[in-house]
């Protein structure tokens, strides 16, 4: 089963606006921009990126004059600027953390505004940001929406079939054998056998978890089918391809629907994923190295800066809020050094 779909930029958009900021706090600190160098020589995405933060924050007008010198990348042989200091505070990093959620926000409505409005227009349910929504199909199968969520619903008199177009969606199907029952994400097809199940698509993977009964997986181009039992879940990786099966508690399963969400075994950056779409404001993650690693937990879905606390610091990370609109995710303490 494939997906050739590409990841979204929303990391390397964070990334971007950070180093817009780091650049500007400290415009002649050698060491930084040989950082920023290796950084923006990383890959062409990695460089679009920079090139984007550079015209939101001359929008701004919050852009230091020392980056003007530098719009493209970080030229080694260019002349020296005079030290651009802006008004310091006692806590620099919160400074930080402003300016990355304004960015942040300005980008993310570039970036994906237009998409949201196709999503809408094809579909027939959807939810906004920090609500879930149930809802009864003609059938008598029942829908959970979780939050930020789309889905589509084709009726014909021979079959049933729902195509999930963002988010995550749980189902509780009421089976029939004369009109087959199937949801399609992304270009995975889960086929219903009798069954409660979750569908999750986001931009780097897509997952089938079964809380009961039996699915069948297949895949655009594929006459194969996988199946699925209870307390199972399948999940591709849309940018390598890999399938993986893991087994679970089948209560973690679809366990977002109450409110509480259930993890056993899954990575940061998958979780920080998940809990943008239940927080009204804006969630900025700096590096790579946090999101890789692996966590298990209960989080509570009604508080989330809570949930993002409890999913990152046993690693070592550590989160800001700013007005209760953003929350910023490190690494290592952002005010240690200050």
């Amino acid at each position: 089963m494939t997906d050739n779909s590409a990841g979204s930029g929303d990391e390397l958009t964070s990334e971007a606006n950070l180093w817009v900021i780091r650049l500007t706090e400290e415009p002649d600190d050698p060491a930084l921009r040989r950082e920023f160098s290796a950084w923006h020589a990383r890959s062409l995405a990695h460089a679009e990126a920079w090139s984007r933060a550079l015209r939101v924050w001359k929008l701004t007008g919050a852009l230091a004059p020392a980056l003007f010198s530098l719009p493209d990348h970080d030229r080694s042989t260019a002349p020296r600027q005079p030290p651009v200091r802006a008004m310091r505070s006692a806590k620099p990093f919160r400074r930080y953390a402003v300016g990355a959620g304004l960015a942040t926000a300005l980008c993310g409505a570039a970036l994906f505004f237009l998409p949201g409005i196709r999503i809408a227009l094809q579909a027939d349910y959807t939810t906004p940001i920090g609500q879930d929504r149930s809802v009864t199909l003609a059938d008598g199968s029942v829908v959970t929406l979780g939050a930020q969520s789309a889905i589509a619903v084709h009726y014909r008199p021979e079959a049933r079939s729902v195509t999930l177009l963002s988010g995550e969606a749980f189902f509780v199907v009421r089976h029939d054998e004369h009109r087959p029952f199937t949801v399609s994400a992304g270009t995975i097809r889960a086929r219903d056998i009798g069954t409660r199940f979750d569908v999750r698509l986001d931009s780097s993977q897509i997952r089938v978890g079964v809380q009961e009964g039996v699915v069948g997986i297949s895949s655009e181009g594929d006459a194969s089918e996988l199946h699925v039992t209870a307390g199972e879940e399948i999940r591709l990786d849309r940018s390598t391809r890999q399938i993986t099966r893991l087994t679970m508690t089948p209560e973690a399963i679809g366990s977002w629907t109450t409110g509480t969400l259930v993890i056993e075994d899954d990575t940061i950056g998958q979780v920080v994923d998940l809990l943008r779409r239940y927080y009204p404001g804006f969630i900025v993650t700096w590096g790579d190295a946090l999101r890789t690693r692996h966590v298990g937990g209960v989080y509570d879905l009604h508080n989330i800066p809570a949930a993002l606390r409890a999913a990152v610091v046993p690693s070592g990370g550590h989160v800001l809020e700013i007005g209760g609109t953003i929350l910023i995710v490190t690494g290592a303490d952002p005010q240690a050094g200050h």
